[in-house]
C-alpha cells in the first residue's frame, strides 16, 4: 500500500484504499432485515389469502424502511476531531478523546483504527454530534503510531438501516523507549565522566523554582519540597562551565529497540546529573541540556538502526549484545530496575522490575544519583 506524507505534516496518508474511496451506502441492519422478512411474509400472505395483509403489514413496513433510508440519505458526512494523549513509555495507559460533529445528531457506532504497538477498545456507541467519546489505550511498543481513520456507522432513529462513513482523520501518538537505571559499573563511569573534578565549587544560591522533568535530583531542596508538598529545585547564580558529553549510538539491523533503550538510559542519566549531551544517532544530531529529557526520548522513539561511527565520549552499540563504551572502556549494558517516565495520564513516577509496574514512589524514595541502581 503506497504511503503519502503531507508536506506540512509527518502523518502518513494512504493514497489508495478501496474502502475509504467507496461512497457511503445505506444497508439494512439485522432489525431492518427482520422487518423486510416480515413484509415479505405479509406480501406472500396477501397473494395467497387476499390484499388485507398488504394493508396491515406490507405498507407500514415499507413506510418505515423508506423513512429510514431518507433519514440516512439526507445525513451529511460527519467530521472527526481527535485529542491525542501525551507521549509515554511502554505500559503507560492514556485516554483518547474523539469528537464526531454532524449537523443532525444521530445514533452511531464509532470505531477508531488502532495501529500495532497500541492496545485498546476503540469501538463506542452513542449519539454523535454532541459530547465527545473517550476510550483508553495502552502503549506497548516504541515508535510514532498513527491513530485513524475513524469509521462511523450511523443508524436511523428506529435502527432499521445503517450508513457507514470513513473519516480520514489521522493523528500520531508517541511511545518512548523504556528507560532503566544504569548498572553500577556503567553508572560509576558515567558519573566520573560527567564530573571529572568534584572539588569545583558551585556558584552562590540564587532562588528556588518548581521541579521540571529532567532536572537533576541532586538539586532538589527536600526541606522546601516537604513544606510546599511539591518538588522544588535550587538555582545557583553561576554553576560554572558545565562540560558537554558527546554521545554516539548505533545498531545493527533489527536492533533499533535495544539501541534506543540503552541510549535513553545513558542519556537520561547524564541529563539527570545536570550534564549537557551532544547526541549523534542514525537519524541526526541533537544538542541537549538538563531539562531536555523529553526531547531525548522523543528523538529516540523514532530512531532507526544504523552506524554513526565511534568518535564520542560515550558510544552505545546494539548488535548481538548491547555495549556501552565510556572514555574507551567497554561495558556490557546490564541495566538495573525499570525507570518509569510519565506513567498514567499524568507525569507520575513509578519503578519496579516489571514492564507493567505502575505503583508510584515517593520523592524521598527515588535514587539520588546514577550509581544507585538496584533495590
Amino acid at each position: 500500500m503506497p504511503i503519502d506524507r503531507d508536506a506540512t505534516s509527518s502523518t502518513p496518508r494512504w493514497r489508495a484504499s478501496w474502502w475509504s474511496e467507496m461512497p457511503p451506502r445505506i444497508l439494512p441492519t439485522r432489525r431492518g432485515l427482520a422487518v423486510v422478512a416480515v413484509a415479505g411474509a405479509g406480501f406472500a400472505m396477501g397473494a395467497t389469502f387476499g390484499p388485507r395483509s398488504l394493508d396491515a403489514v406490507v405498507l407500514p413496513a415499507g413506510i418505515v424502511l423508506l423513512a429510514a433510508g431518507v433519514q440516512l440519505a439526507l445525513l451529511d458526512s460527519p467530521r472527526a476531531e481527535r485529542t491525542t494523549p501525551p507521549a509515554g513509555d511502554p505500559g503507560s495507559t492514556r485516554t483518547v478523546r474523539l469528537a464526531v460533529a454532524t449537523d443532525t445528531p444521530v445514533t452511531a457506532v464509532v470505531h477508531d483504527r488502532l495501529p500495532d504497538g497500541v492496545d485498546g477498545d476503540a469501538a463506542v456507541t452513542g449519539l454523535i454530534g454532541r459530547e465527545p467519546f473517550a476510550y483508553t489505550v495502552t502503549y506497548r511498543e516504541r515508535g510514532a503510531h498513527v491513530l485513524g481513520p475513524t469509521t462511523v456507522s450511523a443508524r436511523d432513529v428506529l435502527g432499521l438501516a445503517r450508513r457507514t462513513f470513513v473519516l480520514d482523520r489521522r493523528d500520531t501518538v508517541l511511545v518512548y523507549p523504556r528507560v532503566f537505571y544504569p548498572s553500577a559499573p556503567v553508572g560509576e563511569r558515567l558519573r566520573a565522566l560527567a564530573h571529572p573534578d568534584r572539588g569545583v565549587e558551585r556558584g552562590a544560591f540564587d532562588h528556588l523554582r518548581e521541579y521540571a522533568r529532567g532536572d537533576s535530583l541532586r538539586d532538589v531542596h527536600w526541606k522546601s519540597s516537604a513544606k510546599r508538598e511539591a518538588l522544588v529545585v535550587q538555582e545557583f547564580a553561576d554553576d560554572g562551565d558545565r562540560r558537554t558529553v558527546t554521545m554516539a549510538v548505533g545498531a545493527a539491523s533489527g536492533r533499533a529497540d535495544a539501541m534506543a533503550e540503552a541510549a535513553a538510559t545513558v542519556g537520561y542519566a547524564l541529563l539527570d546529573e545536570g550534564i549537557s549531551v551532544s547526541l549523534t544517532t542514525p537519524d541526526g544530531r541533537l544538542s541537549l541540556t538538563p531539562g531536555d529529557a523529553s526531547r531525548l526520548l522523543a528523538h529516540l522513539a523514532r530512531v532507526d538502526a544504523g552506524d554513526v561511527g565511534a568518535d564520542a565520549d560515550v558510544v552505545v552499540h546494539a548488535d548481538d549484545e548491547v555495549t556501552v563504551r565510556i572514555d574507551g572502556t567497554l561495558q556490557p549494558f546490564d541495566p538495573g530496575r525499570r525507570r518509569r517516565i510519565g506513567s498514567g495520564d499524568g507525569d507520575g513516577w513509578a519503578d519496579g522490575d516489571g514492564d507493567d509496574s505502575s505503583q508510584g514512589t515517593r520523592a524521598a524514595d527515588r535514587p539520588t544519583s546514577i550509581t544507585e541502581v538496584r533495590a
